[in-house]
């Protein structure tokens, strides 16, 4: 995506589409867009289109043109002679370097190199933003059903705090157990608004991510998971690691650093070979107190060729530095590459780790929710028949909220895991 870019990608996509609902994919588009460090890529690229642009330049030649105008004052002039001379040169002359050790040739094939680089540092930064929108948008989504439980729990806690006060109307239940369970109510209520709270949250670090401005707006396409996405098929982990080591922008750059330290190790040698140069010119001139101008300057006009060989003999051991300095800058690509992929093999494991972890709290959860489920129903049911006290009833209402939040948690965990996973295998996503 960014083999052709040019000045106009640089400036921000200012409208915002009024999609209903705002996929994956859809938010991704509009980060890449608008993300101001994608943005600086392009103009880094723009700029190492003119490094490009100035290395093939070197192959040309250089022409300039010269005069020089002064006067001469003689105190003592001689016999004949005017104490005053006015005189004047013109030329116009060029040069062209026709071989110095093919330092141009290496100079462009690595600003060439460097130009890509630039390319797989935006693609690095498009992979970021898609693992960060990926965080944002499933954190978007576990919130929402968040809220979602929150809401109806306290739909559950408003209806036993009623059930409460028909019960100690009866004479059946005391002022105090009312009380308790007012309590349940007000903290469910309060849960509410925590839950919408961090809504918002994960919506505006979503905004920063798309770069939106105060007034945008948006709404996620918050299509369910189906029941498959947690415990969905997952490649060996061997696959997922030499999968995202053949397409990882990073380890694709530092590739290309190989070659740049090797045309820098040759620049650096062509220091000792010899320089052949070829110039030429035109010239004329003239000096007051003789001739005519015109025919001073038709006269003078003359005709310059000629090729300069330039052959390095000992340079202070300039060039031998140079070579020595590229050589050691060299061993940088197995210092960067060793540390990329130790950093990828560990990524690789974690996330393995926390996939299989969170599946198997999921897995060990549905149970426990299931029971807490059928405890809750029980205990509701006892406590309209006044066989349980408030406490009990609150403890299986708390015991409730609380697996089904654990639940949807280890949920969402295993879905990020896999789905992460899924894109350093593939380097798609694909939401639900």
């Amino acid at each position: 995506m960014f083999s052709d870019v040019s000045v106009r990608d640089v400036k921000r996509d200012s409208s915002v589409v009024a999609w209903a609902e705002w996929s994956y994919d859809d938010c991704v588009d509009i980060a890449i867009a608008n993300n101001p460090d994608i943005r600086r890529t392009i103009i880094s690229i723009l700029q190492a289109e003119q490094d490009i642009e100035s290395a093939k330049d070197a192959y040309l030649p250089t022409v300039d043109f010269a005069t020089s105008q002064g006067f001469t004052n003689y105190p003592k002039p001689a016999d004949g002679r005017n104490a005053n001379a006015y005189n004047s040169s013109y030329g116009v002359n060029a040069s062209w370097t026709v071989w110095e050790g093919n330092a141009r040739k290496y100079r462009l094939e690595s600003s060439r190199l460097m130009r890509r680089q630039q390319e797989l540092a935006g693609e690095d930064l498009v992979k970021e933003l898609k693992l960060q929108i990926l965080r944002a948008y499933l954190n978007i989504m576990y919130s929402h059903e968040a809220v979602a439980i929150a809401k109806q729990t306290l739909e559950v806690s408003t209806a036993q705090a009623e059930r409460a006060r028909k019960l100690m109307e009866a004479g059946r239940s005391s002022i105090v157990e009312v009380a308790q369970i007012e309590s349940q109510r007000a903290q469910d209520e309060y849960n509410v608004v925590e839950a919408e709270s961090s809504l918002a949250s994960y919506k505006m670090t979503m905004k920063q991510l798309l770069a939106l401005g105060i007034d945008d707006d948006f709404e996620i396409d918050r299509t369910a998971f189906p029941d498959g996405a947690v415990n969905e098929l997952l490649p060996s982990m061997d696959a997922t690691y030499h999968a995202a080591q053949s397409w990882l922008p990073e380890l694709r750059s530092n590739e290309l650093s190989k070659d740049i330290y090797a045309n820098d190790v040759k620049v650096a040698k062509a220091g000792r070979m010899p320089n052949v140069a070829l110039q030429g010119g035109l010239g004329t001139g003239y000096t007051s107190g003789g001739r005519s101008w015109s025919w001073q300057m038709s006269r003078g006009f003359n005709e310059y060729i000629g090729l300069s060989l330039s052959v390095p003999i000992f340079d202070g051991n300039k060039t031998r530095r140079a070579v020595a300095k590229a050589n050691i800058a060299a061993l940088e690509y197995d210092v960067n590459r060793d540390n990329l992929l130790d950093d990828l093999s560990q990524t690789i494991e974690n996330l393995y780790i926390e996939a299989r972890s969170a599946r198997a709290r999921y897995e060990s959860g549905i149970a426990r929710l299931a029971a807490m489920e059928e405890t809750d129903r029980l205990v509701n049911r006892q406590f309209e028949l006044g066989a349980v006290n408030p406490l009990d009833l609150l403890t299986a209402h708390n015991n409730l909220l609380s697996a089904r939040l654990e639940q949807l948690q280890n949920k969402y965990m295993a879905i990020l895991s896999t789905k992460t996973i899924q894109f350093y295998n593939t380097q798609q996503v694909s939401i639900p």
